[in-house]
């Protein structure tokens, strides 16, 4: 064999070798892609199925934050019908006639017993003179004082003794009595 067939076998060889590497590496290449583009693919799906759980998750939160606001709102609302049933019972008390609100006073009052200090307020100042508590604690067979001081309270009176007051305020006893209605007012209003 010629030197030039030998060249010629050896570039022929060695071209039929490089199509040979090309076609493996072409082949490899195509593999990796493949590879990667299915990766891709699950990343996107596990991608879109975490994204969308997280909307439904947020979407879920608001709302509930939603029915918890509008819960609070409701409550609210109806804390002030209350707040407001409780103060015109209040005002009613404050409001009486005369006669009725003296024989309330003076019922309040059978709650003394002697030697109590009786404190009022400036509503109960023509009710509840020293004549007219002498009368009762009279007819009550004790002993009773009016306070010098009228009370810091509007309506309702204190007893004291020894220093333990009986607060027999107009505020305390509506406190008292919401205290002991709210729950049957609450279900009587809003059922």
């Amino acid at each position: 064999m010629s030197k030039e067939a030998i060249v010629e076998k050896i570039i022929s060889d060695a071209h039929l070798r490089a199509e040979s590497i090309i076609g493996e590496a072409n082949a490899k290449a195509d593999e990796v892609i493949s590879v990667a583009a299915e990766e891709c693919k699950a990343y996107l799906y596990n991608f879109k199925a975490e994204t969308d759980k997280m909307v439904f998750d947020v979407e879920a939160r608001s709302k509930t934050v939603a029915e918890l606001d509008a819960k609070k709102l409701t409550l609210a609302a109806k804390t002030k019908v209350l707040d407001v049933v409780y103060e015109r019972t209040l005002d009613n008390l404050r409001n009486l006639d005369k006669d009725t609100y003296s024989e309330l006073i003076f019922a309040m009052l059978q709650n003394a017993k002697d030697g109590d200090v009786v404190t009022i307020s400036q509503r109960e100042k023509d009710i509840v003179t020293k004549e007219s508590l002498a009368q009762f604690a009279k007819e009550k067979g004790i002993s009773l004082t009016l306070s010098d001081k009228l009370g810091d309270f509007d309506g309702g009176v204190i007893l004291s003794e020894n220093g333990v007051d009986k607060n027999f305020t107009f505020e305390i006893e509506v406190a008292l009595l919401k205290e002991q209605t709210e729950a049957n007012v609450a279900k009587e209003i809003f059922g």
